[in-house]
């Protein structure tokens, strides 16, 4: 709102639900969305569309969680935006085409009204995912793309996404998604110059912390030239979690009066699940992010109490050995057998 032609967006419902299978207590969610608007936050994304049942909490199965509180919620003259996230390998279920009205419809019986759809899709398959972005233009909604894995593309990769980029028409913003947290400084500003250089959409960065370098990428790219900016509250996200939503508005130059309502929140909501489920930068997580290996696995390995720190290096190291830069439940197996060997 106030930083300087900057975008801050704020995805604790949607990257934060990866530890809560989407759950969050309505008090928690209300007391957020009723802080949002005077911290200059900008944009909040609500969770994920699905377009296959599963079972998530109301967060991950949006409009679930779009209960009318959280409209009462908000005071009145706000000027957030809304966005939810949809998994672009969600959408080859669906013809190109029908992808906009099927996500109208679906959430139509929200109580807030979603203005912006970010597309995550490996950096890769930009070009499978084209229809679907214009169709989700012609509904009437502003389209984010999110380049998952973006660190592990070759320079001759970059161009060709560059090219599909393009190919898929007017969008809000690109970002330069650190999926495995293995982004350094140098190379999230030479992806963000690239990316700013080479097409016409705003660039934004979405950072994690596996090796403690979430808040100092995304300062970078701001650097840079990116103008859309992630965070979570407490850095609550997958794996190591995200950039601390709290330390990047102190950063643009927030004082303590205006963050206290949000230290309140952190305090009083996010102490309490971080004691529960423990995310943040660690040992194992900046391994994981040096070699390329999906968060997930860490996540798993440390939901396994009964392995020993060796046995947790050794299923690491098994799984930098593979490549496991996506993750799969018969890999993990495999490197938790290789491990108690």
């Amino acid at each position: 709102m106030d930083h300087n032609g900057l975008t801050v967006l704020d995805c604790t419902l949607r990257d934060g639900g990866y530890y809560s299978n989407w759950n969050f207590d309505t008090a928690l969610v209300e007391e957020y969305l009723a802080a949002c608007p005077g911290l200059g936050i900008d944009v909040v994304e609500l969770g994920y569309v699905r377009f296959e049942e599963g079972r998530f909490g109301p967060y991950g199965q949006l409009p679930e969680g779009l209960t009318p509180n959280l409209a009462d919620a908000l005071p009145a003259g706000h000027r957030l935006r809304f966005a939810v996230m949809v998994d672009g390998t969600d959408l080859v279920a669906l013809p190109a085409a029908e992808v906009g009205r099927e996500l109208k419809r679906k959430l139509e019986p929200g109580s807030l009204p979603v203005h912006i759809v970010r597309v995550a899709v490996r950096y890769d398959k930009v070009a499978g995912v084209t229809g679907a972005i214009a169709s989700l233009r012609e509904a009437g909604y502003a389209v984010c793309l999110n380049l998952m894995q973006i660190d592990l593309a070759t320079a001759d990769e970059v161009t060709s996404c560059l090219a599909d980029v393009v190919a898929a028409g007017p969008l809000e913003a690109v970002y330069i998604a650190d999926s495995l947290g293995s982004l350094r400084p140098d190379r999230t500003a030479a992806l963000v110059r690239l990316f700013q250089d080479g097409q016409q959409a705003a660039v934004g960065i979405h950072a994690h912390d596996n090796q403690g370098f979430a808040l100092h990428n995304t300062v970078t790219a701001a650097g840079a030239g990116a103008t859309w900016l992630d965070g979570t509250v407490h850095g609550m996200g997958r794996g190591a979690g995200n950039t601390r939503t709290e330390q990047l508005l102190a950063v643009l130059g927030d004082g303590p009066e205006r963050l206290q309502p949000l230290m309140d929140i952190v305090v009083r909501h996010f102490h309490p699940l971080m004691d529960k489920y423990r995310w943040g930068p660690s040992g194992l997580y900046a391994l994981a992010g040096m070699r390329n290996v999906h968060p997930t696995y860490v996540q798993r390995i440390e939901e396994n109490t009964g392995l020993s720190a060796d046995e947790k290096l050794s299923a690491l190291g098994f799984l930098a050995q593979a490549s496991a830069s996506a993750f799969s439940p018969a890999l993990f197996d495999e490197a938790l057998a290789h491990a108690r060997v």
